[in-house]
């Protein structure tokens, strides 16, 4: 059930049904590019990722990353949400979509309705943090007011991100 909807998407917790998506998700080039390798090889490890994840987030903050729908059709094109990195002092906005579904708005629309949730739900500071060469997710943090603030390194990463606010 959606807790969240815009004009063109429909939001909701991830759910252990949604492994096959989120399987598909996470292994595409651009994910693995940008956002990083989880290494979920299986279905079984899609599940885990869930429960591990988004699941445990839900439980420990009251949010996380959410599934992103079509509202027309119920069709899953991605993932948005909040999420808190325990070396990270403030929480993050994330977002990872299907490639056919980029450049369609559907990452701006989803992030604008999920930061004015964050804020309403009693969330103090939603940043960003990107690779520097991610033209598309900068668009969609500045869409949202963040700029850039300075370079971060994160743990276990070789090379800066941009942190934006």
């Amino acid at each position: 059930m959606a807790f969240l909807t815009t004009e063109r998407l429909s939001i909701r917790r991830i759910e252990d049904h949604d492994r096959d998506f989120i399987f598909r998700l996470v292994n595409t080039p651009g994910y693995i590019k940008f956002i990083g390798d989880n290494k979920v090889r299986t279905i079984e490890h899609a599940k885990a990722y869930i429960i591990n994840g988004p699941k445990t987030s839900y439980q420990q903050f009251g949010f996380g990353l959410y599934l992103v729908m079509l509202k027309d059709t119920s069709v899953p094109i991605g993932v948005c949400g909040l999420t808190k990195r325990e070396f990270l002092s403030f929480v993050e906005i994330g977002y990872a979509y299907l490639p056919p579904f980029w450049g369609n708005g559907y990452a701006k629309e989803a992030a604008k309705a999920v930061f004015e949730h964050g804020y309403q739900s009693g969330v103090h500071r939603i940043m960003g943090v990107v690779r520097p060469e991610n033209e598309g997710s900068k668009a969609v943090l500045s869409s949202l007011g963040l700029r850039y603030i300075r370079d971060i390194m994160l743990p276990d990463e070789e090379e800066y991100m941009d942190l934006m606010g």
